[in-house]
């Protein structure tokens, strides 16, 4: 903790003396006690997953700092083994020399996203990451957790400086929706994902502002799009291409002038979208659409708990209670046979919609174990997409609607859901006040079509592949500033003033 408290004053008096950091809106005072903001909401973090739920979170913070420390301990004795796993410098085979000390003790290693069939494993990019912070954190969760919070910060006040020439007195607001948002806040504030990924938008977001839509070609806007984007690759590819459509349509109605804005986004995006996804299925011979049927099919297998096994034709379910139908028969590589006579689920590869009942095994054939999940208690009742136009029409409403909506206060089942609720009620409030108290300048269409076809995308292709609230909740976390930029660029300033908490709120 005395690390951590260091390498956060040293933080404070870099942000005072950067000019990156240097704004006509936010004081040098605000910028410190939205930080400080950010440092109590690791604590809230810390004490919710690792006091109040003792044993719920070791998925994620937990057992990506124990897969890092595994990586961390060859330093010492095998310094070559440390820089070929940071790296990459290594087969995936379980023939590879660093697979039997590291990575089969690694628990996240091989669990692979449906997404890697195009894109690389991020899982194995957190657990990199973390083992380098160790370099000289010692171990340490709170300097993991500050690290984090670090990036995530520089992240923000890039999207806040990308922005806010379109919000002129709406600056404050503007921040307040970037930085204090609850779940946002909460969500970047541990050892997960979400802080490098809304760190990354961010920068990424600022970087393309300078050059396309700005065109201050300078060279460190150039390196700092590079990076983003490779970054962006190895941890959430998918946020980058929902990103960059809107942002290129973006900037050319900037340089072009277009006057049918609406039609010309709508147009660019089912051009660019559609031919996106020929492009891989042909070319290359990937296929986005048979993608996303298997995550939301893997994601309902999984949010209703079970063993998990896996071999060229069959996905295997057990029921979670069950450890007698299956024996290993190889615990190096993880490889178990079915019992004769054993009963279970499956779904065959090629089709994962279609369940079926084995009710008499026979099948001798070895299984690869894939996981062992408790039952979801936040699991959404949502049927199963297949490889059909009329199964995902008939499912982007409802997903959609998950994703804007939920949970909401009748169907919250954890104080985290009720507080998630509550944020969603703040979200209708805000709403209806920006839309009550309009303003009757000019809106900036082109930004508002950026915001409703970035969350649109976002929000359908988050409902259609994640069918656990809690899940839902976590990966919508990016795309939240645009959400409430929408309702913000109605807002008249001086006449939302009038209401006493808000003036004082302003002052």
């Amino acid at each position: 903790m005395i690390l951590a408290t260091i390498y956060f004053l040293l933080f404070c008096f870099l942000i005072s003396k950067l000019t990156f950091f240097k704004d006509e809106v936010l004081s040098l005072k605000i910028i410190l006690s939205i930080l400080i903001i950010k440092s109590l909401a690791c604590f809230a973090y810390y004490w919710v997953y690792f006091c109040y739920y003792p044993a719920g979170f070791n998925g994620d913070s937990v057992s990506t700092l124990h897969d890092a420390k595994i990586m961390y301990d060859a330093l010492p004795n095998h310094p070559t083994d440390f820089l070929k796993m940071v790296l990459g410098l290594h087969s995936d085979l379980d023939t590879d020399p660093l697979y039997k000390p590291y990575f089969y003790q690694i628990e996240k290693w091989g669990r692979a996203d449906v997404s890697s069939n195009f894109f690389l494993n991020d899982n194995r990019t957190p657990i990199r990451i973390n083992a380098i912070i160790m370099l000289f954190s010692f171990g340490s969760y709170a300097v993991h957790a500050f690290v984090m919070l670090m990036f995530s910060f520089v992240g923000q006040f890039a999207f806040y400086k990308a922005f806010k020439s379109y919000f002129p007195k709406k600056e404050i607001f503007l921040a307040l929706i970037i930085f204090i948002t609850p779940s946002v806040l909460f969500w970047t504030s541990g050892v997960l994902k979400e802080p490098m990924a809304i760190g990354l938008l961010g920068l990424f977001v600022y970087a393309f502002m300078k050059l396309f839509v700005n065109y201050q070609f300078k060279i460190k806007y150039m390196l700092l799009l590079i990076c983003s984007s490779l970054l962006f690759l190895i941890l959430k590819p998918y946020i980058l291409i929902l990103l960059i459509v809107p942002l290129f349509i973006f900037a050319l109605v900037k340089r072009f002038q277009i006057k049918r804005v609406a039609l010309f986004y709508l147009t660019i995006i089912l051009f660019l979208f559609g031919g996106v996804v020929l492009t891989l299925k042909i070319v290359l011979h990937k296929d986005v659409i048979q993608t996303i049927v298997v995550r939301q099919n893997d994601f309902i297998n999984l949010s209703h708990g079970g063993t998990f096994f896996l071999n060229d034709e069959k996905y295997v379910r057990f029921e979670i209670t069950d450890t007698t139908h299956y024996e290993v028969v190889d615990a190096k590589r993880n490889l178990y046979k079915l019992n004769p006579h054993s009963a279970f689920m499956y779904w065959r590869n090629n089709n994962l919609r279609d369940t079926i009942y084995e009710t008499n095994n026979r099948d001798t054939s070895t299984y690869r174990f894939i996981s062992r999940v408790t039952p979801s208690g936040s699991a959404i009742s949502m049927e199963r997409l297949d490889y059909s136009f009329g199964s995902f029409v008939k499912l982007i409403p409802r997903s959609f609607y998950n994703v804007l909506c939920r949970p909401f206060f009748y169907d919250s089942r954890s104080i985290l859901e009720l507080v998630a609720s509550l944020e969603n009620l703040v979200f209708l409030v805000f709403f209806t006040l920006c839309f009550w108290f309009r303003t009757k300048d000019k809106i900036e269409i082109n930004l508002l079509l950026l915001c409703i076809s970035l969350v649109v995308t976002s929000f359908i292709l988050v409902g259609l592949t994640t069918t656990v609230l809690g899940a839902i909740v976590r990966y919508k976390i990016p795309f939240i500033p645009f959400l409430l930029m929408v309702p913000l660029l109605f807002l008249d300033t001086e006449r939302i003033k009038k209401i006493p908490f808000i003036n004082r709120l302003v002052k």
